[in-house]
C-alpha cells in the first residue's frame, strides 16, 4: 500500500505543473468570456480602412523606407484553415498580397492600396497563406502557403513600383509540416515556427487536444535554402532548434535575441541566439531565457525600431472558433437574402481583438480590447512615423492607428 501511494505522490507531482498550467489557461478564456471582457481603447485615433476590399488577413509587416504596409489576405480561409480545422467542401478562392501606402491618411484608396500582381506561380496550384518576411536588400518576399497538396514556403521578388510578385522557388521539407511563421537570419536563412505535430486534417480530436493541453509539440526549425536558391532542383537543409506550446509569431528583438509567441501558453519566449563562429554551415543555438505571460491568446508579434514588441491575439478561443466557422455564410454575397435565422447569428456572432505592446522597463500594455476590428492576429508599428496597422484573421479591412 505504502509503495502505491509513493507512486500515486510522485504521478500527483509530476502531473502537477502541466495541471496547474491547463487551470491557468482555462482561467484566462473563463475571465475573458463574451460577458466579461472589459473593453478599452489606449489608442490614440485608429479607423478601419478598405473593409469592402480586403478582408481575413493573417500577416502584415512594414517596409518602413517606403512608408508601405504589407498584408497577406485569404478570403478562402473562411471554408479552408488548416490551422483552425476548417474544410469545407466547394471552390475556395485564393489569398492576394495587398501593399498599403500608410504615410498619407487623406490619400484616396485607388492611390494608397495596391494589389500585387502575382507572377509565375503554378497555374492550378492553390494559394492560402499565412506568416510573411521580406528582405528588402534582394527585394524577397517568403510566404507560407498552406496548400492542398502539403505546406510550402514561396518566394516572390517584389517590384515596390510596378507591384508585381515573381514567384522564382517554393521551399520544401519533412519538418516543414505546418509553419505558421517565419523570421530572417539573411537572404538565405529563416526560422519558421511550426504550430502544431498533430495536423487538423490528419485527426482534429489529437490537434484539438494538443491545442487545449498546450502541449510543447510546435517547433521552430532554422531552414538554409542556399542551395535552392542557386539551382532549383537544389536541396534544402532543415534543423529543429526548440519546442514550443502552439509556436506561432516569431521575430528579433535583437541580433541576440529572439522571440516566439505561445498561443496557448500564453505567452512569449525569449532565446538567446547564437551563431557558430567555427562553422558557418552549422545551425544556430537558441537558448532560453525567459518566458513573457500574457492574458489573452497571443498570435503573431513583430518589433519596432525602438525595440518594443507589438503583439495581437485572441481573448477567448471559443468565440473565434465560433466566429470562424459562420464567415462563409455571413460573407456570402447571398447574405442579403438569407434566411433570418442565418442574418441574425452573424448579427450577434462576435470574437473580440487584444492588441498589446511590451518593452523591458514596462512589460505588457494593453492598447485596445474591443470587438469593433474583430480577431486581431497581427500588430506591427512604425516607431519613426507613429503609425500602426493591424490584420484580422477573420476582419473586413485593416486597423490603422496614429499615435
Amino acid at each position: 500500500m505504502a509503495f502505491k501511494s509513493a507512486i500515486f505522490i510522485l504521478a500527483l507531482a509530476a502531473l502537477s505543473p502541466l495541471l496547474y498550467e491547463n487551470f491557468l489557461r482555462l482561467s484566462i478564456i473563463s475571465k475573458n468570456a463574451p460577458d466579461k471582457l472589459v473593453t478599452l481603447n489606449n489608442l490614440k485615433s485608429s479607423e478601419i480602412k478598405f473593409e469592402d476590399s480586403v478582408r481575413s488577413c493573417e500577416d502584415a509587416l512594414l517596409v518602413e523606407s517606403k512608408g508601405l504596409a504589407i498584408f497577406s489576405c485569404d478570403p478562402g480561409r473562411e471554408s479552408y484553415n488548416t490551422v483552425m480545422g476548417i474544410f469545407l467542401p466547394g471552390p475556395v478562392p485564393g489569398a492576394s498580397i495587398f501593399g498599403y501606402f500608410y504615410d498619407d491618411a487623406s490619400a484616396p484608396e485607388s492611390e494608397s492600396l495596391k494589389r500585387f500582381e502575382i507572377q509565375g506561380y503554378e497555374p492550378l496550384a492553390d494559394f492560402h497563406t499565412l506568416g510573411m518576411t521580406y528582405d528588402e536588400k534582394s527585394s524577397t518576399l517568403f510566404v507560407v502557403n498552406h496548400r492542398k497538396d502539403g505546406p510550402t514556403i514561396e518566394a516572390f521578388k517584389l517590384d515596390l513600383t510596378a507591384f508585381t510578385a515573381k514567384h522564382f522557388r517554393t521551399v520544401r521539407h519533412p519538418l516543414l509540416h505546418a509553419p505558421n511563421a517565419i523570421a530572417l537570419i539573411n537572404g538565405h536563412e529563416l526560422l519558421v515556427t511550426n504550430d502544431h505535430y498533430f495536423l487538423s486534417d490528419k485527426s482534429r480530436a489529437l490537434s484539438t487536444l494538443e491545442t487545449y493541453l498546450g502541449l510543447p509539440l510546435g517547433t521552430v526549425v532554422h531552414v538554409d535554402i542556399s542551395s535552392l536558391l542557386q539551382d532549383p532542383a537544389g536541396t534544402v537543409e532543415a534543423n529543429v532548434l526548440t519546442r514550443v506550446p502552439f509556436a506561432n509569431g516569431i521575430a528579433f528583438l535583437n541580433e541576440t535575441t529572439l522571440a516566439v509567441a505561445s498561443t496557448t501558453r500564453p505567452g512569449v519566449y525569449f532565446y538567446t541566439f547564437t551563431k557558430s563562429e567555427s562553422n558557418s554551415s552549422a545551425p544556430p543555438i537558441l537558448s532560453y531565457k525567459a518566458l513573457v505571460k500574457y492574458p489573452y491568446y497571443v498570435d503573431n508579434i513583430h518589433v519596432s525600431r525602438d525595440g518594443a514588441l507589438y503583439a495581437a491575439g485572441h481573448p477567448h478561443p471559443p468565440s473565434l472558433n465560433k466566429f470562424s466557422a459562420t464567415r462563409h455564410k455571413c460573407n456570402s454575397p447571398d447574405i442579403a437574402t438569407a434566411d433570418p435565422s442565418v442574418q441574425e447569428e452573424c448579427r450577434k456572432t462576435k470574437a473580440a481583438s487584444w492588441i498589446t505592446k511590451w518593452t523591458e522597463d514596462k512589460g505588457v500594455e494593453n492598447l485596445y480590447v474591443g470587438y469593433d476590428f474583430p480577431t486581431s492576429c497581427t500588430a506591427a508599428f512604425d516607431a519613426q512615423r507613429k503609425i500602426g496597422v493591424v490584420a484580422g484573421l477573420y476582419a473586413k479591412g485593416i486597423m490603422i492607428w496614429r499615435e
